[in-house]
């Protein structure tokens, strides 16, 4: 599962909202709001014309880095420089390097995790590979 904070939002009437987003590949994805207290109308039109396609927006482009983050992820594996060694309590697959893996990271001509790392660090799903790689 990856959770990720979609913003904050303060309401002229004192009222605030927060948006998360939470993504279980692959049976579900949520954008929640949270709220200090109940909402006006106002509060209401503004939540429908202004945060709502906003938190969206924002799940959209959380949604495209975690894409990003798998593509990566497959293209390693598919090249037998990373592999699957188990699962976490989220039911996640944890990763970790192979012996080519291991072996190219001492090659001066590639460091295959720094690349990997160096291909993500823009974007924001880095939280959500905590815990995904192993030492094994």
């Amino acid at each position: 599962m990856y959770k990720a904070p979609l913003g904050h939002w303060t309401f002229q009437s004192g009222n605030a909202c927060h948006a998360t987003l939470t993504l279980t590949p692959p049976s579900g994805l949520a954008v929640s709001f949270t709220w200090k207290s109940a909402l006006s109308d106002d509060d209401t039109d503004r939540y429908s014309c202004q945060l709502l396609p906003e938190a969206l927006q924002r799940a959209l482009t959380e949604v495209e880095g975690y894409a990003r983050i798998v593509a990566v992820r497959v293209d390693l594996a598919s090249k037998g420089i990373i592999e699957c060694v188990g699962v976490n309590e989220d039911g996640a697959r944890l990763w970790s390097l192979t012996e080519k893996g291991r072996a190219m990271s001492t090659d001066s001509n590639a460091n295959m995790l720094a690349r990997f790392l160096s291909k993500v660090r823009g974007i924001r799903a880095l939280d959500w590979l905590r815990g995904l790689f192993t030492n094994t």
